[in-house]
Order: C-alpha cells, then sequence, then structure tokens
C-alpha cells in the first residue's frame, strides 16, 4: 500500500466532522455518547470504545510474545498477569508499565465480556473521575467489574491468580444459571473493531509497508539519490531531503500532483523512519471499519483511517503525523528540521530499578492508591478459592458434552426406529455396520437428484436422521464422538451441524518427527498422557451427504471409515 492518504488540513478530535446524531445507528449504545456533553459518562463511554482498538492493537504489537493467543478466552487470563508482574518488576521512569497496566485492563474486560455477555459501560464513582466497566448480563443480577482495579489488585496482591479468580467467578455465575436454564447463554454487547483479525491487519498492513519500502531504499537511494552513505536517517540529511523536495516539487500543487511517484513516497518513507529512530516513534496503521458511522475513528473519512503514520505511542505525551503531511507542510515553506521536531524528543533513559511491582503515578489522574486499597473482587476464603479453581479449569465450553449436543442426540435415538421404518428395513436392517453405509448413500441418491435439492431439505427429519446415522456408524465402528457448538449462532448458518471426531491414522513422517523431537530434547515427557498433537480426523455428516452430489461416484461414504487411526 503506497497511499499515505491525508487530507489537506488536519481537523481535530481525531478526525471527527460534524455530522447529524441520526446517522448513528439508533440501537448503538456505545456511539450514543458522540454527541454527549463533554464530561459526561456517555461521552467518556463512547471515548473508551473508540479507543479500545489503538489500546488493543498497541498491546499486541509491542506488549505480547510470540505465540499469544489475542482470543479474549479466560484460559489466557493466567499468562497475561504473569507477564503483567513480570513486566512491572522494573521501571525505567517511561510510560510503559503504565501503557501495559491499561492494555491489560482493556483485554480482561473484553475477556468478562465474552464468558458473562452484557456490555461497558462508565462508573462515575469509580476511581479518580470515573472508570470504564464491564456490565454482566443483567439476568446474572451481579454488579459491575472495574477492570482497571481488578489489575490494580493483581499487582498489589501479587498472587497470579487475580485475573483467573475474576473470570471463574463470572463463569460460575453463568453456569449456576444455565443449571436452571440450560439453553440460556449471556448475551452481549459486540465491542467494534477489536477482535484479532483487524489488529492483525493494522499492525501486519504497517509492517508491511516499511519493510517494503526498506527494500526500495537499498536500492533506490543508492543509485539515484547521491549514494548510500548521505541517507543515514540522521538531523544533517533532512537538510539534504528538504532541498530534494523542494527541487522536485516547487509548489504544494506540484507535491499532490506527483503523489504515489517513487519519490513522493520514498521521501515519505525516509522521514517516518527518521522519526522513529530518532525521536522513538513507531509506524502505525488503522484499518477502516467498514461498519462505522460516518466521523467516527475508525470511518472511511477519519484522518488517520487508511493510512500509514508514525506515532510515539509509547508515551502519553507522544506525537503522531501523516508523512504526507509533513513533507507537505516543507513544501509549503516550512523546515524539515521543524517538522520533524514537532514530535518531542526520546526521553533520557532512566537507570532501570527493580523490584516489587507497584502503581505508576501516570496512573493517579485515573485511581490514586485510596482507590486500590480496598479488594476490587469480593473476597474468597481458601477454601472457597480452592473449590472455585478445582471446579473450573478456565476452558472453552465443552464441544462433547453439553446440554445442546446432549438434547440433539437424545432425540436422535428416540426417533431412530421410527426413521429406521420409514427408510426400511427398520432396525434389523440399520444395524451400524459398515456395509449398511452403501445402503444408506444408495438410499439418499434415489431420495435427491442434486446438491441444491439436498442442501434445501437439511432440516427434514429423513436427512437429519440418515446424517445422524452416518455419524453414528463411525462412533460405535471407529471410535469417534460427537463434536457440536454448545452456543447456537445468533443466525443459523449451514455448517451448523453436529460432527464427529477421532484419531486420525499417523502417517510415516508424522512418527519420524516424534523420533527427531525426542532426540532433541531428551529429556522431554513423550509419556502416555500426552497426546495433544495427536492427528484427528472431522467429519461433518450432513456436510458430506451433500458432497455425494458433488464428488466422484467411486468415492463412497464408506469411505469414511478408513480415516480413522
Amino acid at each position: 500500500m503506497d497511499d499515505c492518504r491525508a487530507d489537506d488540513d488536519r481537523p481535530d478530535d481525531h478526525g471527527l466532522d460534524d455530522h447529524r446524531p441520526d446517522e448513528d445507528p439508533p440501537d448503538n449504545i456505545y456511539m450514543a455518547g458522540r454527541r454527549a456533553p463533554e464530561g459526561s459518562a456517555a461521552h467518556h463511554l463512547y471515548l473508551w470504545i473508540e479507543s479500545l482498538h489503538d489500546i488493543l492493537d498497541r498491546f499486541l504489537d509491542q506488549y505480547t510474545s510470540e505465540g499469544w493467543q489475542h482470543d479474549y478466552s479466560a484460559r489466557e487470563l493466567p499468562e497475561l498477569e504473569e507477564q503483567l508482574l513480570d513486566f512491572c518488576r522494573g521501571d525505567d521512569g517511561s510510560d510503559s508499565n503504565a501503557m501495559f497496566i491499561e492494555s491489560a485492563a482493556a483485554y480482561l474486560g473484553e475477556t468478562l465480556l465474552a464468558e458473562a455477555g452484557g456490555r461497558w459501560d462508565w462508573d462515575e464513582r469509580a476511581g479518580t473521575g470515573g472508570l470504564p466497566v464491564v456490565c454482566p448480563d443483567p439476568a446474572l443480577g451481579l454488579e459491575p467489574v472495574v477492570p482497571l482495579l481488578v489489575v490494580a489488585q493483581a499487582v498489589k496482591d501479587r498472587t497470579g491468580k487475580v485475573f483467573a479468580t475474576a473470570a471463574r467467578l463470572l463463569r460460575k455465575a453463568v453456569r449456576d444459571r444455565q443449571r436452571q436454564h440450560p439453553e440460556w447463554w449471556p448475551e452481549r454487547v459486540p465491542t467494534p473493531w477489536v477482535h484479532y483479525g483487524c489488529l492483525f491487519r493494522a499492525g501486519d498492513t504497517a509492517y508491511r509497508w516499511q519493510n517494503a519500502r526498506m527494500l526500495d531504499y537499498l536500492d533506490w537511494w543508492a543509485e539515484e539519490a547521491g549514494g548510500r552513505q548521505h541517507w543515514n536517517f540522521t538531523r544533517a540529511s533532512l537538510d539534504r531531503l528538504e532541498t530534494l523536495l523542494r527541487e522536485n516539487f516547487p509548489t504544494v500543487e506540484d507535491y499532490h500532483a506527483a503523489s504515489d511517484e517513487p519519490f513522493w513516497v520514498m521521501a515519505a518513507w525516509y522521514v517516518g523512519k527518521c522519526v522513529v529512530e530518532g525521536k522513538g516513534a513507531q509506524w502505525q496503521y488503522r484499518g477502516i471499519n467498514p461498519d462505522a458511522p460516518p466521523g467516527t475513528w475508525h470511518a472511511e473519512d477519519c484522518y488517520w483511517a487508511g493510512a500509514v503514520f508514525v506515532n510515539q505511542r509509547l508515551r502519553y505525551d507522544g506525537h503522531a503525523e501523516l508523512l504526507p503531511v509533513m513533507l507537505r507542510d516543507v513544501v509549503a515553506g516550512e523546515s524539515l528540521r521543524d517538522v520533524v521536531d514537532r514530535f518531542p524528543d526520546r526521553a533520557p533513559e532512566g537507570d532501570y530499578v527493580w523490584g516489587e511491582p507497584a502503581w505508576p503515578t501516570v496512573l493517579w489522574q485515573l485511581a490514586r492508591p485510596e482507590h486500590l486499597a480496598a479488594p476490587s473482587l469480593p473476597p474468597l476464603t481458601a477454601a472457597e478459592l480452592k473449590e472455585l479453581e478445582e471446579t473450573d479449569d478456565l476452558e472453552g465450553p465443552d464441544w462433547e458434552d453439553n446440554h445442546r449436543l446432549n438434547t440433539w442426540l437424545a432425540e436422535r435415538r428416540e426417533t431412530f426406529p421410527t426413521w429406521a421404518g420409514q427408510a426400511g428395513g427398520g432396525t434389523t436392517a440399520w444395524d451400524f455396520s459398515a456395509q449398511s453405509l452403501d445402503r444408506l448413500e444408495d438410499l439418499v441418491r434415489g431420495t435427491f437428484r442434486s446438491y441444491d435439492e439436498i442442501s434445501a431439505e437439511q432440516d427434514s427429519p429423513f436427512l437429519v436422521g440418515a446424517a445422524w446415522y452416518f455419524g453414528e456408524v463411525q462412533v460405535r465402528q471407529c471410535g469417534a464422538v460427537w463434536r457440536w457448538c454448545p452456543r447456537p449462532p445468533a443466525e443459523r448458518l449451514p455448517g451448523d451441524f453436529p460432527m464427529v471426531a477421532g484419531p486420525a491414522p499417523r502417517t510415516k513422517n508424522d512418527d519420524s518427527d516424534d523420533e527427531n523431537e525426542s532426540a532433541d530434547d531428551p529429556c522431554e515427557d513423550h509419556g502416555p498422557d500426552e497426546d495433544d498433537d495427536d492427528p484427528v480426523h472431522l467429519c461433518a455428516p450432513m456436510s458430506e451427504l451433500r458432497a455425494l452430489f458433488v464428488r466422484d461416484p467411486d468415492e463412497r461414504l464408506r469411505h469414511a471409515l478408513h480415516a480413522y487411526g
């Protein structure tokens, strides 16, 4: 992406322009505060929601390790708390600790919402002058949780169990309600533009853009701009670039006309690289959210959206600029050194002080020490905490044993005799043998004539029974197990149907890989219980029945049994 687009004038308030309030979706509670009075709870909530993308993008880009699963799952919380305590043991006087704490609070809040539903809100009584809170699904009857204060308790207690306890308390409330209402699931208001996909694309786009320019730099500057030795990202090189800019673009109109030409792009990259190297800034890209209302931070008309820019995002007093705007101002007469000096100089590197994690003073504007004295979570006895931990391993809902799947399987078993009678032959003919799959295939092919026809009837009792029978043969013959997502989707999806899963055969390459791993690390435990890496075969019975009408006739249903180990 060579485009670093920018409007001619930098707007205020992150590029929000003056749109009428009725342009926001009427049911969007998060956007409702956009036109609320500044300083009101509704406006604070709006600003918090809009800032979450950048906070979590910074967290993913700067503070997470390789292999971090950014999926807002409860099982990640112990690792997050461990990283927090380790990171905050040292303090170099920068804003890094405070920003890590802020990011951890945002991630924790999103995780709690994923577990207990509900939405973000703003509590004016929390902290110094109000804080964002997580309000679980009202059906649970729970008090709001203040993520920042939960993080503060984790820093204070240093047990490594605070985040997990916060999640377990909510998960227990959900389980307790589901015992009375098995089909109930908590509902939440989705937080816009914070899922892993959009965060990854933002970081990856900035990374790929600046790396591609680096490759261009190695060739282009060396060959056409006087030799690479002159372009070493120093302040003296800025004077040389300023001269070239004025030679190439006598007027601002000439500059705009050359947009995206090689010199224009390379000059923009070079200035950005000087700011990154000399001022401690970072490359950043803010993606465009197609669902964002016009005039909001991630809408297409936002000043920052859809362009790579440089931002001192690791300090609260940092500065950000779009690269084309910086160059345009130089062409208009401003010194390039002065343009670069809009960014504050690097903060002097202080001594790294090691000790117990402490609450950064820069966060006192959000929560002062007196706000951290009382526990943010309900106090638990040692016995209560132990019971909570023993009954909840923080894993996701069980796909192999849940109310939705068990109810469906019970219905299938109950109606099987009727289905078998209507299919012909009764339960004697339909004996769950491998040979009976040929009979099932002939029956399905004789009932439907095309893929479209069978797809249109996938909810019919006959086809549902046929799919169950096909899967049940794999269960009884191959040791497969039924699996189904415990929570129904908000809208019916074509692939939302139970599956079966079982061990797949190990190949020669699989065995050799294991042998190599054992040889590389003789101390690693490869005991009989360590089967996480065993290959697993998944079969979607309904999809396989539909596929009969698009596959080669030689591919038979009974061949599915050969896929298991």
